[in-house]
């Protein structure tokens, strides 16, 4: 640690470790073998719930010291403490937590917090409840091995996000020597403002940064996020070292909690996980094949699909329309479609594919039967195919030339005169925009129909709206998120707020191209790197600039890679995957060793 590893210890405190809920996950997990590496004492605080820990953490004796003092804490506050292993890359030294008594207590916390902190919990929801005894327990435990002597040297404690900030808020109470860094990975104020779309975002912190004066407190009331609000604040003031993901957060922390970040800490990605993009070449035609074959399956029944000359194209992550830039995607996407059908040119076929996880009722019987039409036509191919095999060679030991009446049996022909007869039956329908019931309609859906995106014979765009999670036994494509992207040509976020934006780096660093934009803080951080005109990653223009331009500018974009040649999309997978090395913890572990540093000082 830039010259401190050897007298200070490391406690970096997250609701996420060993409890997966977002992005703060994949930041801990992957960054987790660069602390072990760099850190000798460092250590991964949690909460406990029994069946996250079932498959994430390893439990072990603790050492001596760590034992008295949990039994302590137990006698003390009812609050339980297993020590052992985080079941990620280099399994880090992890403590996870149950508050115990201390949830009997959240009001008197929250009475404390007011007191001494001003914190204004009085209308809290239960996403402010429920990890408030835990967080608050986490400042108890930490101060308490700290008394222990189970650190080596000076100590540093390490909070993410807001739900943390009790923790933070309570060795402050305590006058403690712990040396605080606290990390916001996106404002609630701001997130909240983005979310609800009743103002624009960038214009009130353009306002901000014109008067010079921070936001007032009272807009978190009138969004009542006012809790969640004041907790944050107050952590960032309290903190020694304040933090925050990326330089597109910076004026946002300034202006919305009233203090600019110390340090910027720039979000990784462990690179030595992903495959070469050797291996990635292979990769891709082997996915690439597979996910064709579920398009022939679901558009088949319907019309003739050239499944071999189209392109594939992605959109993932949470279910936020806005912010996300869901809604700019689709739109590009009706755009491009009704380009590619005046175009007589036009002879490929856009394959959309938007993996957005919403509440499903069940996958649509008609889906899961054309899907079990076409795995019995391979059945009975395979199983055909030796025999024909067979009888093609024994004509030709025999000096004939094999004839459709000598290779095929009468049967296997008849079989599969059915199936196609049971394959046209459909062939006065259109196929379904999403392999799921659901509930009701919901944006994406809407904005689908408004754009008359639906899957019809002529529409050059298709569409297939995924709204659950990618897994191998998902009885549908069958595939893991990572495998599914490999098989694509391109990942497409244009988000209007992305703190960071962990899916265009993987995207890049899984060997595709991939479009970002210049609000997001990867799109910031990757922009100042990128060649005039490069197009292996693209970074859309969103700032300052009004909605219907950022739909054309995407559609454009869209089309150019979709008049790209396949020696073109080569090089520029290529790039991608090169630029993505830039964001691997190797090298932006560096920032946090600054930032604890700066905590020691």
């Amino acid at each position: 640690m830039a010259g401190s590893s050897d007298r200070a210890s490391v406690i970096e405190v997250s609701y996420e470790v060993a409890n997966k809920v977002g992005g703060i996950y994949t930041v801990l997990a992957s960054k987790a073998e660069h602390m072990v590496r760099n850190i000798k004492d460092y250590y991964a605080i949690g909460p406990y719930y029994e069946k996250k820990a079932a498959v994430e953490f390893e439990e072990s004796r603790p050492p001596q010291r760590m034992k008295k003092c949990f039994d302590g804490l137990k006698k003390k506050h009812g609050i339980k403490c297993r020590f052992g292993r985080w079941l990620v890359d280099k399994k880090p030294r992890c403590i996870l937590i149950e508050p115990g008594r201390l949830r009997e207590k959240v009001n008197d916390i929250k009475a404390k917090m007011w007191e001494d902190f001003k914190v204004d919990s009085l209308h809290s929801d239960w996403w402010y409840d429920e990890p408030l005894p835990w967080s608050w327990a986490t400042g108890i435990v930490i101060e308490g091995l700290r008394k222990e002597r189970v650190f080596r040297g000076r100590v540093i404690a390490h909070f993410h996000e807001w739900l943390t900030g009790p923790g933070l808020l309570y060795l402050k109470s305590q006058n403690s020597p712990v040396r605080t860094v606290f990390t916001t990975h996106a404002t609630v104020l701001g997130r909240t403002i983005a979310e609800v779309e009743r103002e624009d975002l960038y214009d009130i912190l353009r306002e901000c940064e014109s008067s010079g004066r921070p936001l007032d407190d009272k807009k978190a009331y009138e969004y009542n996020c006012q809790s969640k609000h004041l907790l944050e604040k107050a952590t960032a003031h309290n903190t020694d070292v304040f933090t925050t993901v990326s330089e597109t957060m910076s004026p946002e922390c300034e202006y919305v909690l009233g203090r600019r970040p110390d340090v910027v800490l720039p979000n990784g990605l462990n690179m030595d996980r992903f495959p070469l993009m050797e291996d990635l070449s292979n990769l891709h035609i082997q996915y690439r094949e597979w996910i064709r074959r579920f398009l022939m399956s679901y558009f088949s029944p319907y019309y003739e699909i050239d499944v071999k000359n189209t392109l594939l194209f992605f959109i993932s992550g949470r279910f936020e329309f806005h912010n996300k830039g869901i809604d700019v995607f689709i739109d590009a996407l009706g755009r491009l479609n009704k380009r590619l059908k005046e175009s007589k040119s036009a002879k490929k076929t856009v394959v959309a594919f938007i993996w957005v996880p919403h509440e499903t009722k069940e996958r649509k019987r008609t889906v899961m039967e054309n899907l079990a039409l076409f795995e019995r036509v391979e059945s009975v191919v395979e199983k055909e195919g030796k025999e024909i095999e067979e009888r093609i060679i024994d004509a030709f030991a025999k000096g004939e030339m094999p004839t459709k009446a000598r290779v095929f049996d009468k049967k296997f022909l008849d079989d599969l005169k059915r199936m196609e007869l049971e394959l046209k039956s459909k062939h006065d329908e259109i196929p379904p925009i999403t392999p799921f019931d659901l509930y009701s309609e919901n944006a994406i859906t809407e904005a689908l129909k408004r754009n008359g995106l639906a899957n019809r014979k002529d529409d050059r765009v298709k569409v297939i709206y995924y709204p659950a999670y990618l897994s191998p036994t998902d009885g549908l494509l069958g595939m893991n998120y990572y495998d599914a992207i490999i098989g694509c040509h391109m990942g497409v976020f244009p988000s209007y707020y992305e703190p960071w934006g962990y899916t265009p780096l993987e995207t890049a660093a899984l060997g595709l191209q991939s479009v970002t934009t210049d609000l997001s803080g990867f799109g910031k951080f990757i922009e100042p790197r990128l060649r005039r005109g490069e197009m292996s990653i693209m970074v859309l223009k969103r700032k300052n600039r009004k909605y219907e331009e950022c739909v054309n500018e995407l559609e454009g974009i869209l089309y150019r890679v979709y008049r790209m040649t396949k020696k073109s999309r080569g090089a520029n997978k290529i790039r991608a995957k090169q630029l993505s090395l830039l964001a691997d913890w190797k090298l932006l572990v560096k920032n946090y060793l600054r930032a604890y540093d700066m905590a020691l000082k």
